[in-house]
């Protein structure tokens, strides 16, 4: 299947995964879709995934996915430049770096102010103990994360870290005040970081069974049948996963500063933030059986 003909070489295509994680990244970001992808021409698409940096048809990444939104640069340039970058993180990094949802979504968790209904503190553990785990088992592979937004951001930061090519994001005030992150940096005390056991490989169908109860019971407010972590669990789950993405045993405190890091990273760009971006505009947009959904495809919490 060749790429539809509203799409163009070097641009952005933005999905909606149908599954507990991507809604639950929606959910957190407020934000129609939970995956990205760059354009390359002859029906291809590249992506970064768990399986590492690599091409898949346009066909194939509809699969498992109920929206389709392709975005082109809002100033028409040559995206040659775009694309040379891409090919060339495709040559060198293929096997350099993994993306798990999960992770984007354990940032999102903890960075953004959201609803923390009761139960919502169990999904946010439950969310950053299986992120510190995909983090680990990555690193044990040799690679290192890459958020899927991250790499098409700096595609085209790299092509010319200028206009039209340098995508602007518009941070909102979801991005500061009143997080989880504030709530723990500003604890007088904080537990040690957990040595997490190495597992092997990460199992992406092992952390969805586990979190779709949690995300339905989120999205409808629903109290969920285990009761909330304490603050030193959550602490330390939070702790834990900042350890993961520093590669190594830190103090918690610096374990914490090491996820402020992470989020304030210029190219910490998530896909609705690519969706939001107006360098960007809308050439596509498909929806799987029936109408245009509403932001959350149905799971938005009441209340």
């Amino acid at each position: 299947m060749s790429l539809p003909q509203q799409i163009c070489p070097g641009d952005v295509v933005l999905t909606r995964g149908t599954e507990a994680v991507s809604r639950a990244i929606c959910l957190m970001d407020d934000s129609e879709v939970s995956h990205a992808a760059l354009a390359l021409g002859d029906g291809t698409l590249a992506e970064v995934t768990g399986e590492g940096l690599h091409t898949i048809s346009f066909a194939r990444a509809r699969e498992g996915h109920d929206l389709v939104v392709g975005r082109t640069l809002t100033a028409p340039a040559d995206m040659a430049p775009v694309l040379g970058v891409a090919r060339r993180h495709l040559d060198a990094g293929r096997t350099s770096y993994a993306h798990q949802q999960i992770v984007l979504l354990a940032v999102l968790c903890v960075t953004r102010r959201v609803p923390l209904p009761p139960g919502g503190r169990r999904l946010v553990r439950t969310v950053l103990d299986q992120a510190a785990a995909a983090v680990n088992a990555m690193a044990e592979r040799g690679r290192q994360p890459m958020i899927c937004s991250e790499f098409v951001f700096r595609c085209h930061a790299e092509a010319r870290p200028a206009e039209p090519y340098a995508l602007k994001v518009d941070a909102d005030g979801s991005r500061s005040g009143g997080t989880l992150l504030d709530w723990a940096q500003a604890q007088p005390a904080l537990p040690p970081v957990p040595a997490l056991p190495r597992t092997g490989p990460f199992s992406p169908a092992a952390a969805e069974a586990a979190l779709a109860p949690l995300v339905s019971a989120y999205a409808a407010a629903l109290p969920p049948g285990l009761a909330d972590p304490s603050d030193g669990q959550l602490l330390s789950s939070m702790a834990a996963f900042g350890a993961a993405l520093h590669g190594g045993p830190l103090p918690s405190d610096e374990a914490l500063e090491v996820i402020r890091a992470k989020e304030a990273a210029p190219d910490f760009v998530t896909p609705g933030d690519l969706l939001r971006s107006p360098s960007l505009t809308e050439r596509l947009r498909l929806t799987a059986g029936g109408p245009r959904p509403g932001p959350f495809g149905g799971l938005l919490p009441r209340g």
